[in-house]
């Protein structure tokens, strides 16, 4: 009975520790993006949540000042986290000493839990509205994760930010002016932009995705095509989004004209008392310059729906 004991508590013991074990390193090596002096990105590849590219997806940035390194949105998870700081290792020995998440999605600041078990004084700023939803969007966005990558996103720890930062806050660290940009509702209700003032770069979240239709469901059409503007009137020349390629003001400018082209046409269909699903060909064939974006045929289908029931919603 005893040895029958023991293998059973063995059996147990191994079973947990395939559960927690974490997940291998990121396997493919995406190439690290000068934008300029101080400033750098990994572009994410162009697709979905996947065993393949193990779940990283985003644009992770990190920003060099003089008293460390300061990091926009670390990733999708531990291992993205991990290999953000990789790449930090050979451009600089500083530590990390702030990150920024933009938003709520879990695609954008999972990868807290690498950065805060390499370094546990950093500092992680975010909306205080984001800040409100971690605890609950936090475990849903780690088992989603999970669940899309068979589990090579296995052993992240959701972790939240620290400190909320409103519009218009700016912050100077190691030399450089952080300046925060939120205009209500936009991707999200928390979405931030961060402008790094002396390097006149723009970190978008996902208020601009360059050539990728993507999620909007947490968004606002015209909120939206709001923080686009916004962002235009600063004085950044380098505007780095949230999934696609950096560039100058004609990636904002592309992004804000296909939501402003897809809820015009919507509105447009609508007043001559279509239905979202009656209006999808005639929407579509407006959206032309569009239509060979990433994403775009799997996508437009729910955006234009989306842009239905918002386009009711203001009617009233």
């Amino acid at each position: 009975m005893r040895r029958v004991s023991f293998l059973a508590l063995l059996a147990l013991f191994l079973l947990v520790g395939a559960c927690t074990r974490k997940a291998p390193p990121i396997a493919a090596d995406y190439p690290l993006t000068k934008i300029t002096d101080r400033v750098y990105v990994v572009y994410g590849p162009y697709e979905l949540p996947n065993k393949n590219n193990q779940g990283f997806m985003n644009n992770p940035g990190f920003v060099l000042t003089h008293k460390g390194v300061v990091v926009i949105d670390p990733g999708s998870s531990v291992q993205v986290g991990e290999m953000l700081l990789k790449k930090i290792a050979t451009v600089t020995s500083d530590p990390v000493v702030a990150v920024f998440d933009t938003h709520i999605h879990g695609d954008h600041w999972l990868g807290n839990d690498a950065i805060k078990r390499a370094y546990p004084k950093v500092v992680i700023y975010a909306h205080p509205k984001m800040i409100e939803k971690t605890a609950v969007e936090g475990p849903n966005w780690i088992a989603s994760m999970n669940q899309l990558t068979d589990g090579a996103t296995k052993g992240t720890k959701a972790v939240a930010p620290d400190l909320g930062i409103e519009n218009d806050e700016t912050l100077a660290l190691g030399g450089l002016h952080f300046h925060a940009y939120h205009t209500g509702t936009a991707h999200t209700d928390g979405d931030l932009m961060i402008e790094v003032v002396e390097e006149k770069v723009m970190f978008l979240g996902d208020n601009v995705i360059t050539e990728q239709v993507r999620r909007m469901d947490d968004g606002d059409f015209l909120g939206n095509v709001a923080a686009c503007n916004v962002a235009l009137k600063t004085g950044a020349r380098y505007f780095i989004p949230g999934h696609g390629k950096a560039g100058g003001p004609e990636v904002v400018m592309a992004f804000r004209d296909f939501l402003q082209t897809l809820y015009g046409s919507v509105k447009k269909y609508s007043a001559k008392g279509m239905n979202d699903f009656e209006m999808k060909d005639k929407v579509i064939a407006d959206l032309k310059p569009y239509q060979k974006w990433a994403m775009f045929d799997s996508a437009i289908g729910k955006m234009i729906s989306l842009a239905y029931l918002q386009n009711e919603q203001a009617s009233f």
